[in-house]
């Protein structure tokens, strides 16, 4: 079980012409999925903490063919300076549809990497912790 779970309605358009989500519509299921957790677990809003995606890997493991709400689980992979390293799982039910990691930076009002927020850093390491991962 992921350390943060949340629940995305798959909405009509996200279906593409072939009958199944786009691809990228993946990519703003994470991104949701993050910022929700970033709120709801850090009380970090998106006014609160600047970061930019720098990496993104996808797997599919499935198609989403319906409009049934899906559930992205969200675990903490790596902590670094600047950066943090988040994997998520889009699942329909039961089903995993795909496994996702982005590494995100955070940045300044520069639009430059800074370091993570000391707050941030420890309940991120707490999360991390508690989805059995070593810091």
């Amino acid at each position: 079980m992921a350390v943060y779970e949340t629940t995305i309605d798959v909405r009509t358009d996200d279906l593409g012409r072939s009958g199944h989500v786009n691809n990228a519509k993946f990519v703003a299921y994470t991104d949701l999925a993050r910022d929700r957790y970033l709120a709801e677990r850090h009380g970090v809003g998106l006014a609160d903490l600047s970061h930019a995606v720098v990496h993104l890997e996808i797997d599919y493991e499935g198609q989403l063919r319906s409009l049934s709400p899906i559930t992205v689980g969200v675990d903490v992979a790596d902590i670094g300076e600047t950066s943090f390293t988040l994997t998520y799982e889009v699942r329909d039910g039961d089903r995993v549809a795909a496994t996702l990691t982005t590494v995100a930076v955070v940045l300044d009002d520069e639009n430059e990497s800074t370091a993570l927020p000391e707050s941030l850093r420890e309940g991120l390491g707490a999360d991390r912790e508690a989805a059995g991962r070593s810091a």
